[in-house]
């Protein structure tokens, strides 16, 4: 199972169940830490320095012992045996057809009370609700699932969504985390994606891969349409201006509501530096081995297409 997996199962046999979200403690105890670091001046600039530069230390320590040392794993896509170079945009282009025919679908199976504007934005969604079809699929790909992972919906409302990220795992405090103010049809994909990061997997491509293959597979359907929804448009940021808009001419009521009140909701929360943001991170991304920075994301459209491809090959011999 290896040393994070054991790491993953004694922290959530001991803290798994605190219904208060982890990062508040850790947040309270680098507040107090840091205030009781300001009074403490007047004992010399020397030994606060010192103190300074050991608190950092330990924060990096404990994001490395605590989970970022499976930055040095054998990548997801190495270990299924994805070539993302050999996907074309030809293959790009069949996949966004396919998922377009998929949103279609999940679409036409939500019951009518779900394609109201209130469960859009509304209908209750928890880790909970998605941990076992995240478990179903890191067994179906072979990662270990050990542990309970748990997922918290942050507050107050924005507080992700104005540094640009719907979502993070935060090692320190051993839980994934969304912002609150998310629409109700944008969290089952973002909590599959950061609960993947929870299990040890580092790579973002990675993570969107598996929270498709989660939300694909689930047996609720608000889950699937909520999956099938994301992916689309992360498969249309993949096309042409002129093909996604023949596409969406085709898309159902539901999906055009829910385009058009994300489109709303992301006005409320404006990004903060989104330049500076962007390069920190995409750097951060790169110097631990993930390849392609924060273009990585969307690395999950050629990872569905070679998975999809593979099954067909498997299930044709």
């Amino acid at each position: 199972m290896g040393l994070f997996g054991w790491i993953r199962m004694a922290y959530d046999t001991i803290l798994s169940w605190s219904p208060v979200p982890m990062i508040y403690v850790v947040a309270a105890i680098i507040i107090v830490r840091t205030v009781q670091w300001f009074r403490g001046w007047k004992k010399g600039t020397l030994l606060q320095t010192s103190k300074a530069i050991g608190g950092i230390a330990f924060i990096i320590f404990l994001f490395y012992f605590a989970w970022g040392f499976n930055y040095n794993q054998v990548p997801l896509q190495t270990r299924l045996g994805f070539d993302l170079k050999k996907v074309s945009q030809s293959d790009i282009d069949v996949e966004f057809r396919r998922a377009t025919e998929d949103l279609k679908m999940a679409a036409a199976e939500l019951p009518d009370q779900l394609t109201l504007d209130e469960s859009i934005k509304c209908t209750k969604i928890s880790d909970n609700d998605l941990r076992p079809d995240v478990i179903r699929a890191l067994s179906v790909l072979g990662i270990p699932d050990k542990g309970c992972v748990r997922v918290r919906q942050l507050w107050p409302s924005g507080l992700l969504l104005r540094w640009g990220t719907a979502g993070i795992y935060i090692p320190q405090a051993f839980e994934g985390h969304i912002d609150e103010g998310l629409l109700s049809v944008q969290k089952p994909f973002t909590i599959a994606h950061e609960m993947a990061h929870g299990y040890g997997v580092t790579d973002e491509g990675a993570c969107n891969f598996i929270a498709w293959l989660a939300c694909s597979q689930s047996r609720d359907s608000w889950v699937r349409f909520g999956g099938a929804f994301t992916y689309w448009r992360y498969a249309a940021a993949e096309m042409p201006a002129d093909s996604v808009e023949n596409a969406i001419h085709s898309l159902s009521p539901v999906v055009l509501r829910s385009i058009e009140l994300i489109r709303e909701n992301d006005k409320k929360y404006p990004d903060i530096f989104p330049r500076f943001r962007d390069a920190v991170y995409s750097n951060y991304l790169k110097h631990h081995g993930v390849q392609g920075g924060l273009r990585s994301y969307d690395y999950v459209v050629m990872m569905v297409q070679q998975y999809l491809e593979k099954k067909t090959k498997t299930m044709g011999q």
